[in-house]
């Protein structure tokens, strides 16, 4: 006979269990089941304990202890042993790639599932957003119960409550095929990113998988890092690979920047800081301080991105010095159509965008510019001195122009890219629309 015995439906929600009475095997009420505990690095959880309160203290009952369960009532069988304790100990599972030597005795102790879970935060890797869990959905799957879905929704709400009998009448009073009778909103556990609280035993891993975080586009990520508190946002950010938190800074306003990456180890930072542009960077940097800053740049391994930040946090980040990227194309006039492609090939991560190609002498001198349009309808062998625009044509701008003038300029004249140069026409860097647009949107 099945340990559910006669319990009709499949599924099974969280709110609808939490009070049943938990009775011995001889009949006594030894308490009532307040939460489950669940392995959380299963795909789709499997209860291995419950929790039981009696007399305000907590106990915890092994799922192989009980005999049967209903939501009338929870019965143990003769052997069941109940300890004490509002955490549940269990040994871990062990991946592949760990040395299971190094678990062989040890014994993690599991939070309960509600406490994890219910009421807090979580990020929706499908739906890309963050919401706030009403209740928990389990399926009985043989003689386990298996959590499937959170329940976000108002009928979550009302059920929470213990409304929804009530509510579910008056609405069938009024209207019969009311959407709400038979609407649950639901998210599949699998793509539930639980944020840990604070409080909770770091050991814990409450993701189900951090590859749906990083194939969340970084626009949306930094969308659901900025609607979660600090130390959810932190503990998200952190599971992010190099790359994927890279991005995703590039595309967080200024003032959470910094939050989220000052208390990280500095070498992590700059690991960080070497896969974005120099101008994001420096943006970034200028917003820790100086000290905080050098520190950072002493553990980058590119002594040339050194020295470019070094350069770049010399400026006020809304001048043309502190929006720029060193990150250019730039060429000797000689080199023809041929060979600039071979460059491009070669070197192309290393720049941020190529939209012209910077036309300079063996000092950095700027003598012209070419759009990457107008080199590829040229002759493969004509170098780029004879078709290029000359530097009498060119609109160049200093280190010190406010990007109020910047911003005028490219709308005026359809400019994508503005070359900053110093006073001796020495090419600097350039500043492009993207580099502008977040002070515009302010």
């Amino acid at each position: 006979m099945s340990i559910f015995g006669q319990l009709p439906d499949v599924s099974v929600h969280f709110s609808s269990s939490i009070g049943l009475p938990v009775i011995n095997s001889f009949g006594k009420k030894i308490g009532t089941l307040i939460d489950y505990f669940v392995d959380f690095e299963e795909l789709y959880p499997q209860v291995f304990a419950i929790q039981i309160k009696k007399k305000n203290k907590f106990y915890y009952v092994y799922w192989n202890d009980i005999k049967s369960y209903s939501l009338k009532k929870i019965h143990l069988n003769e052997k069941a042993a109940i300890r004490q304790g509002k955490f549940c100990p269990r040994k871990p599972k062990i991946s592949a790639n760990i040395l299971k030597a190094n678990y062989k005795n040890e014994e993690f102790k599991f939070p309960s599932l509600g406490r994890v879970i219910l009421d807090k935060q979580i990020v929706d890797t499908f739906g890309k957003k963050v919401v706030r869990v009403n209740d928990l959905q389990f399926i009985k799957s043989g003689p386990h119960l298996r959590i499937t879905h959170v329940a976000i929704g108002m009928r979550s709400i009302i059920r929470r409550l213990g409304f929804e009998n009530f509510v579910d009448f008056f609405i069938k009073k009024i209207n019969k095929n009311s959407k709400f009778l038979n609407h649950e909103t639901l998210i599949n556990w699998k793509y539930v990113h639980a944020v840990p609280d604070k409080n909770l035993q770091s050991h814990i891993k409450l993701n189900l998988s951090n590859d749906q975080l990083n194939d969340i586009h970084p626009a949306d990520l930094a969308d659901i890092l900025e609607d979660l508190d600090a130390h959810g946002r932190n503990e998200l950010f952190n599971h992010l690979g190099t790359q994927t938190a890279a991005q995703t800074l590039s595309e967080i306003e200024p003032d959470f920047q910094a939050n989220l990456i000052k208390e990280k180890a500095p070498e992590k930072v700059a690991q960080i800081i070497e896969t974005l542009g120099t101008d994001e960077a420096a943006d970034i940097l200028n917003e820790l301080g100086e000290e905080k800053a050098d520190e950072i740049i002493s553990n980058l391994n590119d002594d040339e991105l050194q020295e470019d930040l070094h350069e770049l946090l010399e400026y006020k980040s809304d001048t043309a010095g502190g929006l720029m990227s060193t990150k250019v194309l730039m060429v000797n006039g000689k080199k023809n159509k041929s060979e600039i492609l071979t460059i491009i090939k070669e070197n192309y991560k290393d720049f941020d965008s190529i939209y012209d190609i910077f036309v300079v002498n063996k000092d950095d001198l700027l003598l012209g510019t070419c759009s990457l349009q107008n080199l590829l309808i040229q002759n493969e062998q004509d170098p780029i001195k004879d078709f290029m625009t000359k530097k009498e044509k060119i609109m160049t701008f200093f280190p010190n122009t406010s990007w109020k003038e910047l911003a005028k300029h490219m709308s005026k004249y359809n400019q994508i890219n503005i070359p900053i140069t110093d006073k001796n026409n020495i090419l600097l860097g350039i500043v492009s629309v993207d580099d502008v647009l977040p002070w515009l949107l302010n």
